[in-house]
């Protein structure tokens, strides 16, 4: 009996020796950074006897991250967002996004040069040229385009608004919509929703990096036209 006894209790301590990662969850309740300053991430691991080493949490944009076994600080100087992501023995966490924000004083300097340069470029177009007039979104489409990217990202209503200039240039728009709550419509495929689910356009995803519906999601790529509407090809996912 003692050795069987013994046994047992062998093969219970082996059964805690072998305990494998189910999953890691990365959480914040702060979205918004101001530069330099340092927040803490809370990382939680299942089973939560398991230890993360600090190689297992990756960024975009090279950020300072600090773990001290309990606690991730990061701190960015660098404005704009910042995706962090934490993996080990095969298994991945979601994926956190905290934007940094401009330096208000090193904004408003770029600001104001930009604002000097267009004036005098504007001047000297009109001095070549008095009957020039300054053109509008309707008169040059493709250059107004060039502000719809990250910090201004188009609606899914805009896109079908613009939605032939969009399939005609090369560059990547940035689009935010609702993904709903089941991925993929068995009809349409993969798709993206304005606001009032009103308009949709559907989704290419090449490279399976949307996991998970029923949430507000900015998608990267070109614009193509469908038999239905349009499509985006995603490249990037925030």
């Amino acid at each position: 009996m003692k050795k069987i006894a013994s046994l047992f209790m062998v093969l219970a301590l082996c059964g805690c020796g072998s305990q494998e990662i189910e999953s890691i969850r990365l959480s914040c309740d702060q979205k918004e950074v101001e530069p330099d300053e340092t927040i803490q991430i809370e990382v939680q691991v299942e089973p939560d006897s398991i230890e993360l080493s600090e190689d297992a949490f990756h960024a975009t944009k090279d950020p300072d991250l600090k773990w001290d076994g309990e606690i991730l600080r990061f701190t960015a100087d660098e404005a704009g967002d910042y995706q962090i992501t934490a993996s080990q023995d095969g298994i991945s966490s979601n994926t956190l996004i905290l934007s940094v924000k401009e330096d208000t004083d090193s904004s408003k300097e770029t600001e104001e040069t930009e604002e000097t340069a267009n004036q005098e470029a504007s001047e000297d177009q009109e001095e070549s040229n008095p009957a020039a007039q300054p053109s509008t979104p309707e008169e040059s489409d493709d250059e107004y385009l060039v502000s719809w990217s990250q910090n201004d990202p188009l609606r899914v209503d805009e896109v079908w608004q613009y939605g032939d200039v969009l399939v005609n240039t090369d560059q990547d728009v940035w689009v935010r919509g609702q993904l709903p709550q089941t991925i993929r419509d068995e009809e349409e495929g993969m798709i993206l929703w304005n606001e009032d689910q009103s308009v949709m356009i559907q989704i290419e995803d090449p490279d399976h990096q949307i996991q998970q519906g029923n949430q507000a999601i900015t998608l990267v790529g070109p614009i193509s036209k469908t038999d239905s509407g349009y499509k985006i090809t995603v490249k990037r996912v925030f």
